[in-house]
Order: structure tokens, then C-alpha cells, then sequence
């Protein structure tokens, strides 16, 4: 196999591709990026058997094959390479040989018959969306994934697909986001994505605001690919019952608040400063006719804000694990918050200004009253 290519096109995908490739693992190949030469373009690869990542780059292909190259080593060789033109080849000692300028390194390869075939996704068509749609509707809820591997299905996101809408859901013990999007024109469908998978989709995903290139997703009942640019993006689906969410979106609420989205940070940031896994401290909501005090207090220190606000309902004394409404805080769009409570032991909502396209719903915990 022998290829001649631009260092920059080259280095431009292989971290990329490289996410989806496995250093922990027994099996040598599932560390190893895939090359295919073959016409006038190169395919690479990268599959962990949960994960795959497959683009291609434009090359002069002088011999036809393939080779698998440890993608860490691979990588960083290739970024070190003289800029400008870059030649791979390998003989039949699976060496592979990287030549560029006046600089030539080599390191062994792996044979290429023991890499695992990519998923068959046999779906021509599949629901089509805006990348930056779809990269806005990741990151204001993937914060709220499970880490409890234990119950692997919230471990993902839930892509809903229904109504003329899109949902995508994530949800643990104590939190829940939701993001929904009108979305006409798809066939209803719902499924599982693993949390690994879609930080890397969302890393691929551009603005994209002309929507000249939209992202699209095929599946079947055990996987998904996601189109996305130049890139295809294999990943398993979770199995299991996904909790009937709607159920678990709390109504009836005795107080709302609206408060400056950059105030209420600013004042969560400067809580988490005290709080650490050694010293687990809630921070306090004591909502009033026109303002909420903030506080914070242990053995590193205090702190106490005052953030005015518009604040209808109920005075209330509730308090919060500090991580979990910031998180819920910066996902949400816009310069305001608002905020619905009913007690101090009820689930709290908290939405944009205006609408329910973004919705986090997270558990208070006790304080002091």
C-alpha cells in the first residue's frame, strides 16, 4: 500500500477518527485507526465495536491496500511531520513507513483481516435535521446523562421523534433535561444513544446556519449512523424501557421566579468555590417579594448574595445541590431564567424566559429554614 497526501488534510481528521478507537482493551486492532487506499481517496476508520467513526480524504493512491496504525502513535507522528506533502506506505512485513520532507519515520502495523466490519445499517432514509439543531439539542442536556452503569439505558439520551417534534432526553436520580424542536416531516421513531457517542456527534456538528449541509440519522433495531459532513458515525443503541417522561414533569407550581441568567451563575460559581466531595454543602434559596438570597456555608467559608428579580407566588426556603441547578442554569438560552417551584420538597422547573423548548427538572435537597 502506498498513498501520497496533504499533512493538513490528513491531521485535520485523524483525532477525529481516532475517538472511536480503544486503548484499554485486550484486542490490539481496537487501537488501531483503519487506512484505505484505494482510487483517489483515502478512508479512515476508527471502531471500538461500540463507537465508529469513518471519513476519507483526498490522496494519490499509488498502490491499493489497507493498513492498521496504533492511532495514538499514528496521530501524534503525523502531526509531527514537516508540513506540506506526507507519503505512508507499508511492505509486507507490515511496517508502515511515513515520509515527508527530509524526515522519514516508521512504525509496525496490524493485520488488517482481524478489524471488525463496521455495523450494516440497512435504513436508506432517515430523519434529516440541521446540524446546528442537533448540536444546540445535545449540549443543553447531556449534562443530565446517568453515570450509574448499573441501569445502562439512562446512561444515553432518548431521540423522540413524534407530533411533528423532537424530543432528546436525559435523565438520572435527580435531574431531567428535555429539549424539544419542531421538526415536521419525520417518521415517528424512538431510541437510545449512548452519552460516548454523542459528545463525539456534537464535537462533528457545525452551526451550519444556512443549513446547506444538514446531518441525518439511519437505524435499525441495534444501531445508528449519523451523517455528519464528511463524516459517518456508527454507534449502538441502548436497549431497554426508557422511563415515560412526561410523566415526570412536575405542574402546579405556587411560585415562579425570573431571574438574570449571568447573576444566578455568577453566584452558583462562587458557591462551588466552598463546596468539594470532601465538604458536600447545599446551597439555599430564601425566596422573597422581590429578590432571592443566596447562601452558602461550612468550614472553608460563607458566601451571600442578593439577586433581585421579577418573583411571583409563595416566599419559599428550598436549597439545591449547587452542581446540578448550575448545570441546568448554563444549558439554558437566553439573559433570563425563570424558575417554578411548589415546596421545598417538590421538583423544580427551570426553563428559558419565554416557552418550554428547554426544560431541567432537578430535585432540591434540605437545608435549614
Amino acid at each position: 500500500m502506498k498513498f501520497t497526501c496533504q499533512k493538513t488534510d490528513l491531521i485535520e481528521v485523524l483525532p477525529n477518527v481516532a475517538k472511536a478507537t480503544s486503548a484499554k482493551t485486550p484486542m490490539e486492532v481496537l487501537a488501531a485507526v483503519r487506512l484505505q487506499a484505494e482510487g483517489i481517496a483515502l478512508s479512515l476508520t476508527g471502531y471500538d465495536l461500540e463507537l465508529g467513526i469513518r471519513t476519507e480524504i483526498p490522496a494519490a493512491v499509488e498502490e491499493a491496500g489497507i493498513l492498521l496504525a496504533d492511532s495514538r502513535l499514528f496521530c501524534e507522528l503525523v502531526r509531527r511531520m514537516p508540513e506540506g506533502i506526507i507519503t505512508v506506505s507499508s511492505d509486507e512485513h507490515l511496517k508502515i513507513t511515513i515520509r515527508g520532507g527530509d524526515t522519514e519515520c516508521q512504525l509496525p502495523g496490524l493485520p488488517a483481516d482481524e478489524y471488525p466490519d463496521l455495523p450494516a445499517v440497512e435504513q436508506e432514509a432517515g430523519a434529516v435535521i440541521p446540524q446546528g439543531l442537533l448540536k444546540n439539542m445535545i449540549n443543553q442536556t447531556i449534562y443530565a446523562v446517568s453515570l450509574d452503569e448499573t441501569k445502562p439505558i439512562f446512561t444515553g439520551e432518548l431521540i423522540e421523534m413524534e407530533n411533528g417534534a423532537m424530543n432528546i432526553v436525559a435523565l438520572d436520580n435527580y435531574r431531567m433535561a428535555i429539549r424539544t424542536e419542531p421538526l415536521p416531516g419525520q417518521d415517528p421513531v424512538r431510541f437510545v444513544v449512548p452519552a460516548k457517542a454523542l459528545r463525539e456527534i456534537e464535537h462533528l456538528l457545525t452551526e451550519d446556519e444556512k443549513n446547506e449541509k444538514p446531518s441525518s440519522i439511519r437505524l435499525d433495531q441495534h444501531h445508528a449512523i449519523f451523517e455528519i459532513g464528511g463524516y459517518s458515525v456508527y454507534t449502538r443503541l441502548l436497549a431497554g424501557d426508557f422511563i415515560n417522561y412526561k410523566r415526570s414533569v412536575p405542574t402546579g407550581f405556587k411560585t415562579e421566579m425570573k431571574l438574570s441568567k449571568r447573576e444566578l451563575t455568577d453566584s452558583l460559581e462562587r458557591c462551588a468555590l466552598l463546596i468539594s466531595e470532601k465538604n458536600k454543602t447545599a446551597v439555599r434559596f430564601q425566596i422573597e417579594d422581590d429578590c432571592v438570597r443566596v447562601s452558602c456555608q461550612n468550614v472553608i467559608g460563607s458566601i451571600d448574595d442578593v439577586i433581585a428579580g421579577d418573583i411571583t407566588g409563595d416566599k419559599l426556603v428550598i436549597g439545591f445541590n449547587n452542581r446540578y441547578l448550575l448545570d441546568a442554569v448554563r444549558a439554558i438560552q437566553g439573559d433570563v431564567v425563570r424558575i417554578q417551584l411548589t415546596a421545598a420538597d417538590r421538583a423544580v422547573k427551570i426553563m428559558e424566559a419565554d416557552g418550554e423548548g428547554s426544560v431541567a427538572i432537578i430535585m432540591p435537597v434540605q437545608v435549614r429554614r
